[in-house]
Formats: C-alpha cells, structure tokens, sequence
C-alpha cells in the first residue's frame, strides 16, 4: 500500500502525470486486468491514493527506480562533462 510520503516522493521522480507513465510500463509488462484490458489510469491514481494492488504497486515501484536510474546516469555524465572541461581550461 502507498503511504501519503510514498506518494509526494513518486510525484517527485515520476511527475504529476504518472498514471499513463506507469500504465506504458504495465502494457510493456505485459501485466492486463482480468478482462485482458490495460488498467486504467483511474485504477492507478486509486492505487497511488492507498488502494492495495501489488501488480500496480510493483510497476510503480519500477518505473520509480528506472527514472532514478536514469536521473543518476544523466548526473554523472554531467559531471563527467564538466570536470573534462574545467580540466581543458587549466
């Protein structure tokens, strides 16, 4: 289940538009309802509202740590970028 905290930290890595993010992740996942239907984006925010759903839960939490992924390698490749350059300058 995701806590208020849990949900301002997501909201902070994923955005303010998540549902659709999280609902690419679980058609990619290949992770349907039991109509064999994607979830709805409304079935997602109620997740991230306290609803219990491990599926969902699961691919939110994924999508969190990919995006973190991503964030940690853009920052090294930044920082990379800018010690080389500050180098070139000495």
């Amino acid at each position: 289940m995701i806590h208020k905290a849990d949900k301002q930290a997501i909201k902070c890595v994923i955005g303010h538009r998540y549902a659709s993010i999280i609902q690419k992740e679980l058609i990619d996942s290949n992770l349907f309802n039991r109509k064999g239907e994607p979830y709805s984006t409304k079935h997602i925010a109620n997740v991230m509202n306290g609803e219990k759903h491990k599926i969902i839960e699961a691919a939110i939490f994924r999508v969190v740590e990919n995006r973190l992924e991503i964030q940690e390698k853009r920052d090294r490749l930044i920082n990379k970028k800018t010690a080389t350059t500050a180098i070139r300058y000495f």
